[in-house]
C-alpha cells in the first residue's frame, strides 16, 4: 500500500482576528472604580472578560496553539483567592511536553485618583508537580486590594492535538463575557462536547489560505513508512474554519445540597479531534471508544505487564492463601494483607509509578501500585481478578473517551454472577465497600485478553443508621438518658474515615453540637477500625430546655435533638441531578418515660408517606404502653442518584418529613 510522509510549511499565519471587546493592558477607570457587580451585588469577584483561542500549526508534527487571556475584578477580601491562578501543563516525558510561553500579567489599582499597574514577570511563575503526568504553572498577583482589576495572558503549544483544551464559560463568580474560538483547517474533523445549563452563541466564519508541503512517496507496512523516492513539493489552497462560542452574563455556579461534583455541570466546551484527512495521505482516526482507551491503558508496560510479575510476593502470600476455605474468604484475606502491607502515598494514577516490585519492597505506592498489586495477587491465588479503571468524583464525569477520563484503578473479582470490587488504598474499606471518591457512576474492567466490561461503581446495598434513645424527663425542662447509635456499610466507612486520627474529646465536642448542645458522658465505641462490623456508639446524655412546662401541661417533641429541622431542597427549581451517594435508611427508636403525676393528653397520629416509583418512604409509628411512649421513625432512600425531574417530589417529601417530626406530645398533670 502506498502512503505519503508529509512535512508542512505554512505560508500563512492561519489567523483570523476577531474584534475584541477588551484591549489587554488597557483597563478603564470605570472598571477599577466599580464597587459591586451589577447583576450580583454580593459577588466577591467577577470575570469581566475571558477569551481562549486555539489554532493549529505544523512543527515536525501537528501542534495546537492555545492562547488565553482574562480580566478579573476583585470586589472585597473574600475574592482575594482569585488572585492566584493555576494552569495545568501535560508532561508525558520523552520530549513531548507542552510549552508555556508569552506570559503577561498586571494588577491595576486606583491610588490617589490615578491608575497604577504592577507587573508580574516570568520569574513570578512557579512550577508544581501535580502527579507523574501533570505539572502546574502557578502565579499570584501582587498588590491586590479591594477594587483591583487583574489581567493575565499566556500561550500553550502542545503536540497532543487529539484533545484540545477544555474552556470554562462559568465559574464560582459571575462571568460578564467569555468566548472560545477554534481555528481549524478543513482537513481536520473536530467534534465539540459541551455541558452546563446556560445558552451559548455559536458563529462560524471561513477564509482561504495556502499551504506548501513536502511529501516523500514510500511503501508502508502500517505504522512505518519506507522512503524510497526524492522529496516533492506542492502548494494547495484550503479553507480555515473559525468557530466562536460566546456567553454573556453567566451567573456564578452555586453549590447545592446533594450534588456529586458541581463542576460536572459547569458551562464548558471540550473539543475532540475525530480524524485528519490530508491530501495524498490516508485518513488518520483519533476518536476512541472506552474499550479502545481501556485496551490502550492495559497495553502500557506500567499496567498490564506489571500484572504478570509474581516472584516478589509469592513467598509471603502462600501461607495466607492456605488459610482460606472458599474464594470469598481467599479474596478477603489477600485484600487485608495488601491493606496492612501497603501505605497509600495519596497520589492518584492507574499506572504503577516505579514498578510493583519496588513498591512492595518500600511498602508504599500510588493507587496504581497498590491496586494492581492486589489484582496480581488475586490472580496468583486462582481468582478471576481484573483491574477496573475509574474516574473519581473529583475528576468528574468525562464527556468523551480519553485516557484522562480515567485517573484511578481498583480491583474486581468475578465470582459466578457476582463481582467483588476492592480498593486497598483505604484502611476502612472492604469488598464491595468502596471509598466515596471511587463511587462515580461506572468504571471499565479490562481483562487480560483485552476485552472490557462496564462496571457499576454505585453501592447496591442499603447503609443503615439506627439510633436507640432512652429518655427520662426531669424537672425544669431537663432530660437525661442513653443513646446507642449503630452505623453500617458506607455510613460506617464514612464515620471511620472522617474521624480517623481525631482526638475523642474533639469528636465528642462536634457530636454534642450536632445534637443541639447535649452533654455527653460515659462514651464508648465498638468496632472503631473493623470494616467488617458496624460502628456502635453508646453514651449517656443530659440536656437542658428540652421541653416546655406551661401551667399544668408539658409540651415536648418526642424526637428531641434527633428531629430534622431544615429542608435541604429550598430553591424553587433545580437543574442538577440529586446525588444521595448511596441508598440509606435512618431509624429512630425512642422510649420516653412519662413523668410521675402526668398523663398523656394527646400524641401525634401515626402515619406514612412515600416518594414516587418506590424511591423512598417515611414512617412514623407512636404508641403509649405502660407509662411509656414508644416511637419508631424511619426514613428510607432506596437509590443513589435521581434526575432533577424528581426535585419537586423531594421538596414535598422532606417538607412533610420535617413537619411530622415537629409534632408534639401534650402531657397533663393529674
Amino acid at each position: 500500500m502506498k502512503k505519503v510522509a508529509i512535512v508542512f510549511l505554512f505560508l500563512s499565519t492561519l489567523n483570523w482576528v476577531q474584534a475584541q471587546r477588551y484591549d489587554f493592558g488597557k483597563v478603564s477607570d470605570d472598571e477599577i472604580k466599580q464597587t459591586i457587580h451589577a447583576a450580583d451585588p454580593e459577588a466577591k469577584a467577577a470575570i469581566l472578560y475571558k477569551k481562549g483561542t486555539v489554532s493549529m500549526q505544523y512543527n515536525d508534527g501537528w501542534e495546537y496553539v492555545y492562547e488565553m487571556e482574562a480580566r478579573i475584578k476583585i470586589y472585597n477580601q473574600e475574592g482575594y483567592g482569585f488572585a492566584t491562578v493555576e494552569v495545568p501543563i501535560y508532561n508525558a516525558g520523552a520530549g513531548k511536553n507542552e510549552i508555556f510561553s508569552n506570559f503577561k500579567a498586571f494588577t491595576h489599582n486606583m491610588e490617589n485618583g490615578k491608575t497604577s499597574k504592577d507587573r508580574l514577570r516570568n520569574g513570578d511563575v512557579f512550577d508544581e508537580d501535580l502527579n507523574e503526568f501533570w505539572d502546574v504553572k502557578k502565579f499570584t498577583f501582587p498588590n491586590v486590594k479591594e477594587g483591583s482589576v487583574l489581567e493575565y495572558k499566556y500561550k500553550i503549544i502542545s503536540p497532543y492535538i487529539s484533545t484540545l483544551p477544555e474552556f470554562e464559560f462559568q465559574d464560582q463568580i459571575p462571568v460578564d463575557h467569555a468566548e472560545y474560538t477554534l481555528k481549524i483547517p478543513e482537513y481536520m474533523n473536530f467534534e465539540t462536547h459541551s455541558k452546563g445549563f446556560f445558552p451559548l452563541n455559536r458563529t462560524v466564519k471561513s477564509e482561504f489560505s495556502n499551504l506548501t508541503y513536502s511529501f516523500t512517496p514510500g511503501q508502508t507496512d502500517g505504522a512505518s513508512v519506507h522512503r524510497t523516492h526524492k522529496t516533492h513539493y506542492s502548494t494547495i489552497s484550503f479553507t480555515l474554519n473559525s468557530t466562536t462560542f460566546t456567553a454573556e452574563n453567566v451567573p456564578k455556579l452555586v453549590q447545592e445540597e446533594y450534588v456529586n461534583n458541581i463542576e460536572n455541570y459547569l458551562l464548558s466546551i471540550r473539543p475532540e479531534l475525530k480524524s485528519i484527512q490530508m491530501p495524498r495521505s490516508e485518513r488518520v482516526v483519533f476518536s476512541q471508544t472506552w474499550d479502545d482507551v481501556a485496551r490502550e491503558v492495559y497495553d502500557n508496560s506500567s499496567f498490564g505487564k506489571e500484572l504478570e510479575s509474581k516472584n516478589y510476593f509469592e513467598k509471603d502470600l502462600q501461607p495466607i492463601i492456605s488459610k482460606a476455605s472458599n474464594d470469598v474468604e481467599k479474596a478477603a484475606l489477600i485484600f487485608e494483607f495488601v491493606k496492612q502491607r501497603m501505605a497509600w502515598n495519596g497520589n492518584y494514577n492507574y499506572f504503577s509509578h516505579n514498578g510493583l516490585k519496588k513498591a512492595y519492597k518500600d511498602r508504599t505506592g500510588n493507587v496504581g501500585d497498590i491496586n494492581l498489586m492486589l489484582t496480581a495477587m488475586l490472580r496468583y491465588a486462582g481468582l478471576e481478578a481484573n483491574p477496573v479503571l475509574v474516574s473519581t468524583k473529583s475528576n468528574g464525569i468525562p464527556l468523551f473517551p480519553t485516557r484522562s477520563g480515567f485517573n484511578y484503578v481498583i480491583s474486581g473479582v468475578e465470582l459466578g454472577d457476582n463481582i467483588l470490587l476492592m480498593d486497598a488504598t483505604s484502611a476502612y474499606s472492604a469488598p464491595n465497600l468502596l471509598p466515596e471518591r471511587v463511587m462515580n457512576w461506572f468504571g471499565r474492567m479490562v481483562k487480560s485478553d483485552l476485552t472490557t466490561k462496564q462496571i457499576n461503581l454505585m453501592s447496591a446495598s442499603k447503609s443503615r443508621k439506627i439510633v436507640n434513645l432512652e429518655v427520662i424527663m426531669n424537672e425544669g425542662g431537663t432530660i437525661e438518658g442513653k443513646v446507642r447509635n449503630t452505623l453500617t456499610d458506607q455510613l460506617a466507612l464514612d464515620h471511620r474515615s472522617s474521624f480517623a486520627g481525631v482526638a475523642e474529646s474533639n469528636y465528642l465536642e462536634k457530636l454534642e453540637k450536632s445534637y443541639d448542645g447535649i452533654l455527653i458522658s460515659d462514651y464508648e465505641i465498638q468496632h472503631k477500625k473493623d470494616p467488617y462490623k458496624p460502628v456502635v456508639e453508646s453514651f449517656n446524655f443530659e440536656k437542658e430546655n428540652a421541653y416546655d412546662l406551661i401551667g399544668d401541661k408539658i409540651y415536648v417533641n418526642p424526637l428531641f435533638f434527633l428531629a430534622s429541622t431544615n429542608n435541604p431542597f429550598t430553591t424553587e427549581t433545580r437543574e442538577y441531578p440529586i446525588d444521595f451517594r448511596y441508598p440509606s435508611s435512618t431509624t429512630f427508636m425512642i422510649n420516653l418515660s412519662i413523668p410521675e403525676g402526668f398523663t398523656v393528653e394527646s400524641i401525634p397520629e401515626s402515619g406514612a408517606f412515600q416518594l414516587p416509583d418506590q424511591i423512598g418512604q417515611f414512617q412514623f409509628m407512636i404508641s403509649e404502653i405502660d407509662s411509656k411512649i414508644q416511637l419508631r421513625v424511619s426514613s428510607d432512600i432506596n437509590t443513589s442518584i435521581l434526575p432533577a425531574s424528581f426535585y419537586g417530589a423531594l421538596q414535598e417529601y422532606f417538607a412533610a418529613l420535617i413537619n411530622k417530626q415537629s409534632e408534639q406530645i401534650v402531657l397533663s398533670k393529674t
